[in-house]
């Protein structure tokens, strides 16, 4: 049985796979570079499950599996972050 939270982290030299210089839905007030984060090494590490694979996100999979289908994101800041990086996703 895979547990996601059960995992470590892991260093990824491939780093991510969009930035605040790649993804307009990043506002100003929430992009970290450009507010003066002085280190970049943080981009550069993903979750990894212990004992199983995360696949990769697939927008376009994701998208067709959607189709036709009502979804909603409710929440506070946190949610709206979410939906943000989700849209970067998906604009890959």
């Amino acid at each position: 049985k895979c547990d996601f939270f059960v995992g470590d982290w892991i260093y990824y030299p491939s780093g991510p796979r969009y930035t605040n210089a790649t993804c307009p839905r990043i506002e100003d007030h929430q992009n970290c570079m450009k507010n003066g984060r002085p280190d970049s090494d943080y981009l550069y590490w993903r979750w990894k499950p212990r004992y199983c694979e995360m696949p990769v996100f697939d927008g376009e999979k994701f998208l067709e599996m959607m189709r036709n289908k009502t979804w909603a994101f409710i929440g506070d800041s946190i949610s709206r972050n979410h939906v943000q990086s989700f849209l970067c996703l998906l604009s890959q």
